[in-house]
């Protein structure tokens, strides 16, 4: 229920921009999700050789 009103709030205020400007704004906000996923995915491959220097796992190391 309360993603349904927050989809409608959000489909409003697209609603309320031009055309061109509402499909911007969205292409922003997905540049910026894949940017968030981006680091994400940098600090895993991180912790991953982390533990394994941790533990002195050479092999490990080689497939960073």
């Amino acid at each position: 229920m309360i993603r349904d009103t927050t989809n409608k709030v959000i489909e409003t205020f697209y609603g309320i921009l031009p055309y061109e400007t509402a499909v911007h704004l969205a292409n922003a906000q997905k540049e910026l999700l894949h940017a968030i996923g981006s680091m994400i995915d940098e600090q895993i491959k991180w912790t991953d050789l982390h533990v394994a220097k941790a533990h002195g796992r050479e092999a490990l190391e080689k497939k960073f």
